[in-house]
């Protein structure tokens, strides 16, 4: 039987440990390299703390999933025989009660003092302490050999890799502006030149560059969107010391490497330049703190988009279904029978976003090729459905010159040749037409927004040579 350690060993383990985890901080601020490095790994292992995350890089390089004895046996996986477990910090909270004007942990305390703790008679407190506990890295344990892979037990935290789809990622970080309250201009306020983005403290605001390419603007929303969360003017006042702007501009452009190289972006691109500035005269405590906030603002944005990312997939599944046992499924999940609630266009679209706002497109897509019985494959011209108009798919530029100035809400789907339905809808009063909110929302590429653009010119012209005709009749002269 192992012998039980003393209270001034498991101190000194302690210690040791944590002097371990300073050095390992240090070491990353050697070179832009080493901080990359890091980066890379703190994006496998957002789910730990930071602390946690240095400790499990420092004593095993290229960990790629960690667990404890009990869990990689509830996995069906056994720790090899042999192998070491890698040190991490375990939260241990004590319960203490206020006995004789001291306090004193709960369960050393009386008989008498625990009953009064728990009939409130008796003040007590909570105070986290840590201890060492141990995990094992998935190549530790014979998971491989018996056919689990990694992706099969973290799910979302270990995706098989793959760049996944780019305009899921555009939605996903878009819903994550809107959970942070931020508001994404359309333009820049003033010229920004070659700078890709620009955040606005005092208008918690983001606006991106309209030269960007659609990959960039990813990039760049995360890092915009880290200033949003880091550098606010809430956060600002937090601060004894104010940040400097290479402080700034670093912590943002860590957050967002992390968060890309998470998603399978390309990093290359990336400059970490801030390193050397920043890491000048600093004390580890303050190289700790950065890392700190860098890891829980990468690990809530990487939470956020990956939860999106499994529902679009979910859906993905359920768009393989009809149109209609889709609507029959979405009135079940709805549980509230709005389908046969005679509800109106706008009044059905704000029922499902406020229960499901992903579903909002796939139920208008469903929507549209149920009533009009659409066939996709056989789309060769770009058309348009306008909701509840009483018009089937029409070609694109006249369903888009309809009159929408009435309208509470206009809803809409667009068919493509070679393309998934793309649905949308908008408020009249913010947008003029379903183009408007297409391009305003960045839905198509530019190259297919200018396609939609140029045929629906061409009706407006048509209709204009149309009435000059009819002028021109009207103004002829007549002998009778």
């Amino acid at each position: 039987m192992a012998k039980m350690k003393t209270n001034e060993e498991r101190k000194a383990e302690l210690e040791a440990l944590t002097e371990q985890m300073g050095q390992q901080i240090d070491s990353y601020f050697e070179s832009p390299e080493k901080i990359r490095e890091h980066l890379q790994f703190l994006g496998k292992f957002h789910q730990y703390s930071m602390r946690n995350a240095v400790l499990i890089e420092s004593q095993f390089p290229g960990a790629v999933a960690v667990g404890s004895y009990p869990f990689w046996e509830k996995q069906g996986a056994q720790v090899q025989k042999g192998e070491r477990g890698i040190k991490v910090f375990v939260p241990n909270p004590v319960t203490y009660a206020l006995h004789k004007d001291e306090w004193v942990p709960l369960s050393k305390a009386p008989k008498p003092v625990k009953d009064g703790v728990k009939q409130g008679r008796i003040p007590s407190r909570k105070m986290m302490y840590f201890k060492i506990g141990h995990v094992f890295e998935y190549t530790q344990t014979d998971a491989r050999e018996k056919g689990i892979d990694v992706s099969d037990i973290f799910k979302r935290y270990h995706r098989d890799g793959g760049l996944e789809n780019e305009q899921d990622i555009r939605d996903a970080l878009t819903t994550l502006t809107d959970a942070r309250n931020v508001t994404l201009l359309e333009e820049p306020l003033d010229e920004i030149g070659t700078a890709k983005g620009c955040y606005y403290p005092e208008l918690h605001a983001i606006a991106l560059n309209p030269r960007n390419t659609s990959i960039e603007d990813i990039s760049v929303l995360i890092h915009e969107l880290a200033h949003a969360e880091l550098h606010n003017q809430e956060r600002n006042l937090e601060w004894e010391k104010p940040r400097t702007a290479p402080e700034k501009e670093f912590q943002a452009e860590m957050v967002a490497y992390v968060v890309s190289h998470q998603l399978g972006f390309p990093t290359d691109d990336f400059s970490l330049s801030y390193l050397a500035g920043w890491t000048k005269d600093k004390e580890l405590l303050d190289k700790e703190q950065l890392l700190q906030e860098v890891h829980q603002t990468s690990a809530a944005f990487i939470d956020h988009i990956e939860s999106h990312l499994e529902k679009v997939h979910t859906l993905q599944q359920e768009k393989e279904q009809s149109p209609l046992e889709y609507l029959e499924q979405l009135d079940r999940r709805m549980g509230m029978g709005w389908k046969q609630a005679n509800l109106n266009l706008y009044e059905r679209v704000h029922a499902i976003q406020s229960v499901f706002p992903e579903e909002t497109e796939t139920y208008l897509n469903a929507k549209a090729a149920l009533e009009t019985n659409l066939k996709v494959d056989r789309v060769d011209e770009p058309l348009m459905y306008i909701h509840d108009k009483g018009f089937g798919f029409q070609s694109f530029g006249v369903a888009n010159n309809h009159d929408f100035s009435e309208d509470a809400l206009v809803a809409y789907t667009v068919a493509l040749p070679g393309r998934s339905l793309i649905s949308g809808h908008f408020d009249p009063d913010r947008t003029v037409h379903p183009l408007h909110d297409l391009e305003k929302n960045k839905r198509l590429e530019k190259p297919f927004l200018k396609s939609l653009e140029d045929r629906w010119h061409d009706i407006i012209l048509e209709k204009e040579k149309k009435s000059l005709s009819r002028t021109a009749m009207f103004n002829v002269e007549r002998l009778i």
